[in-house]
């Protein structure tokens, strides 16, 4: 029993034995019942009336609760059984420390004065040792608020919550102890809950039982919860914490339902944490049964379409085994199939019948179509700075017209897409007036989409780097977007200014200018600097679809390169400079289709453009270029994200003229073939002041000949690059990638000049840019000019 607990028992007894009942306190309950029912007997016959209670000693409590407590009244016979009650239940009120009852009798009126000490307020509660754990957390486990009373029955059970919560996380080591600091005198306290957290535990095996058909690297590797490794303090692998072990279950059970064991079962995992509570081994026992095919499809119910039709829907019968993520997706289809004609709350359900004989689930949909539904008010909520027409210019349905499922689902992906907000959700609900009247709120959670970023670095292509920018893709609530950058580096300089209307004057035409200034004195022959601008201009052509028309603007001017010790580079003969320096004046058509979930980190939809410029304007630099991509990105499971771009680009000269040498193709560099150094893959021409500079310093003709030569360029290239990106500790936006390249660079593109690479990275997706640090292995190269292993750290995404 406590301290407190005693105290009150003290109390209380003192109490009943000099304050209530006037008779010496007895050793046993038996014996005492004789006195204190003759003091009752003496009370009830004496004939004293109640006439006043008065109450004493409270601050907080009121006295009208006090006294609604009590079953003494004013007016009846005095009876210290009565008092007793009353004590009992002011004590169960749970507000007070002490109770006392004072009898003033005058003639034969009592006055009772009920004198209580209340529990002291908790003022203030802190917590001390948590770093692993948010104190938000704890005092949401706890349940105990400030200036709330002292309650040491809810401080001990917030003590054991506070441990659980901690065991949940997998400190299964965590200490937990609370301490009341007094603040004011019997009236406030400070309550401390002092956490020493300890080491976490480690998971140190997962043990399948019962798994014949699906091994145990198959499944582990689906589940949140991993086995600790020797990188686990890096990946975060090992950890235990119970919502993701609960979630694990789920996932199991839903892994052999998608490969048709409909019957399987998955037991509540048994989890033994070792004496020192340091490892824990986990063991889960699996029931797979049979594997189940898909058997007969049928369609019942309001059928609004021939069952053909919807056969062409559904795909879970091409699977043959019965697949529970096909079914969810073909019943997404079905539903949607009749929301388009207006059925908003159509039901598809589907009734399944297992055959055990012949181990298979035939299947039937059932349609209810319920009534058809139109669309009612259209509201924005949650966008206090986006304007609500930016909002909604994206949606693909309007107020008053028949509901349409494809096309709310196109909206939502539509206002997603604009990268203004965290969160985007459709709320609907049924007009009270109007039964067949839907209206919507769209809900949004906005992010900050300005950014101030400035960073620095040692790139192994660009030596130090130093980027700044400020963008604000939301300009002014209106859905504009305003940027400046700059990139200064030990191989050149870039800055520019841009901005975009995207839709001009309320139209569909979106409006937009660059103004930008670089200088390039990464080539290995020339030093290239750039001055000009563009303007664009837009126009939606169909679905995901958008043509441009960019006006550009370049002055191109290209200089000697000197070495260290001042002796010239640049070979004249094979870069006459003059003939492609001067102005370009161009012309470009383009034509993008996208349908990417997010345009700075997709994780599914395709990207395809295809550009024709025409340098022809007047201006000193005339060519026509051709340029077609194609990207391709698949969430293949959980975050392991397939990414894909398939690239081809050719220059050709105009009205004569060569195609300026800075303008042929070259790949290799973070950005194309990452298993190649910049502007290592390409067309190759021999320099003779080169050759004959060595032939003077006493090298043989091989060498002279074989270091003479020099990277020039083809008027084609053509790349492929594909790579797995996974996660490797999520909450910190750190990630890992597998890549492999094949490119080419020629005027003819054969398979003699396609150079192929592989490769892994980590990329970490930080506030000032995705910083890639990347190894590449080139799997075919020229010893003399490429290198057997790249590494390479850059600042930007790869594609």
């Amino acid at each position: 029993m406590g301290t407190l607990s005693k105290l009150l028992c003290a109390l209380l007894i003192t109490f009943m034995t000099s304050t209530v009942v006037a008779q010496p306190a007895k050793k046993k309950n038996a014996k005492a019942k004789a006195p204190v029912a003759a003091a009752e007997a003496s009370d009830a016959t004496s004939g004293l009336i109640v006439k006043n209670i008065e109450v004493a000693g409270n601050r907080k409590i009121e006295k009208d609760a006090i006294l609604t407590k009590i079953v003494t009244k004013v007016g009846e016979s005095y009876s210290a059984q009565h008092i007793r009650e009353d004590v009992q239940a002011l004590f169960n009120m749970g507000f007070f420390n002490d109770i006392q009852v004072d009898r003033k009798a005058t003639g034969k009126d009592v006055t009772l004065t009920y004198t209580v000490l209340e529990k002291p307020s908790v003022v203030e509660i802190t917590y001390e040792g948590n770093s692993e754990v948010k104190s938000e957390d704890i005092a949401d486990a706890t349940g105990i608020k400030p200036y709330q009373l002292l309650n040491m029955a809810k401080v001990k059970e917030a003590v054991e919550k506070i441990q659980k919560l901690y065991e949940d996380k997998g400190f299964f080591l965590a200490k937990i102890d609370s301490e009341v600091q007094e603040v004011t005198k019997d009236e406030t306290v400070r309550l401390v809950f002092k956490i020493r957290e300890n080491d976490k535990v480690k998971v140190k095996k997962i043990t399948f039982l019962g798994n014949n058909h699906m091994g145990d690297s198959s499944l582990k590797s689906k589940m949140l919860t991993q086995e600790g490794g020797f990188f686990s303090g890096i990946s975060g692998s090992g950890q235990y914490k119970q919502e993701m072990f609960e979630r694990d279950v789920q996932i199991l059970r839903f892994l052999y339902w998608n490969q048709g064991y409909v019957q399987a079962k998955v037991d509540r995992p048994q989890v033994t944490v070792t004496p020192d509570k340091k490892n824990i081994y986990i063991t889960i026992r699996i029931e797979e049964g049979e594997q189940y095919n898909v058997g007969d499809v049928d369609f019942a119910g309001d059928l609004l379409f021939p069952k053909s039709e919807l056969r062409e829907v559904i795909k879970i019968d091409d699977n043959g085994v019965f697949a529970y993520d096909v079914l969810q997706k073909d019943i997404s289809e079905l539903t949607a199939k009749y929301g388009d004609l207006g059925y908003a709350y159509a039901n598809v359900i589907p009734r399944t019948r297992f055959n055990d004989k012949e181990r298979r689930v035939d299947l039937v949909f059932e349609f209810d179509k319920g009534n058809k539904v139109y669309f009612g008010k259209i509201n924005m909520v949650g966008n206090s700075k986006t304007r609500d027409k930016v909002i909604r210019r994206e949606l693909k349905v309007h107020e008053g017209e028949l509901y349409n499922e494809t096309r709310r689902r196109q909206s939502l992906e539509n206002i997603q897409r604009l990268g203004f907000f965290e969160e985007v959700n459709f709320k609907t609900s049924i007009d009270p007036e109007r039964t067949e009247v839907m209206n919507v709120d769209i809900s949004v959670k906005e992010r900050n989409t300005g950014q101030i970023q400035l960073g620095a670095g040692y790139g192994t292509s660009q030596g130090f780097t130093l980027q700044g920018s400020i963008s604000q893709a939301n300009f002014l609530g209106k859905g504009q977007n305003l940027g400046a950058s700059l990139n200064l580096s030990n191989t050149g300089s870039y800055y520019s200014l841009s901005f975009t209307e995207p839709y001009f004057r309320d139209t569909l035409w979106s409006l937009g200018a660059d103004l930008y200034q670089s200088a390039n004195t990464g080539r290995v022959d020339y030093d290239e600097n750039h001055t000009g601008g563009a303007i664009r201009l837009g126009h939606p052509l169909a679905e995901y679809t958008r043509g441009f028309l960019k006006y550009k603007y370049d002055d191109t001017k290209l200089s000697k390169k000197y070495d260290s010790d001042g002796k010239l580079i640049t070979d004249p003969d094979l870069f006459p400079l003059e003939s492609a320096s001067g102005v370009t004046s161009s012309m470009t058509g383009t034509v993008e289709y996208d349908t990417r979930n997010d345009r700075q980190m997709p994780t599914k939809g395709i990207y395809s453009s295809g550009s024709y410029e025409y340098a022809g304007l007047g201006g000193d630099l005339k060519y026509t270029r051709g340029n077609a991509n194609f990207r391709y990105y698949k969430n293949l499971f959980w975050d392991v994200v397939w990414r894909n771009n398939i690239q081809y680009s050719r220059i050709d000269g105009l009205d004569g003229q060569e195609v300026p040498f800075s303008e042929l193709y070259l790949l290799g560099g973070p950005y194309s073939l990452r298993g190649y150094r910049s502007y290592r893959v390409g067309k190759m021409k021999f320099s003779e002041m080169i050759y004959n500079d060595l032939i003077a310093e006493g090298k043989s003709d091989a060498e002279a000949r074989e270091k003479a030569m020099r990277f020039y360029g083809g008027v084609q290239q053509a790349m492929y690059q594909t790579e797995l990106q996974f996660p490797l500790v999520k909450e910190a936006g750190i990630m890992g990638a597998g890549f492999f390249d094949i490119g080419a660079a020629d005027d003819v593109l054969t398979d003699n000049n396609f150079f192929a690479d592989v490769g892994f990275g980590i990329r970490w997706y930080s506030p000032i840019g995705v910083l890639r640090f990347e190894w590449g292995f080139p799997l075919n190269r020229n010893p003399a000019y490429q290198d057997a292993t790249v590494f390479e750290f850059s600042i930007g995404p790869s594609f």
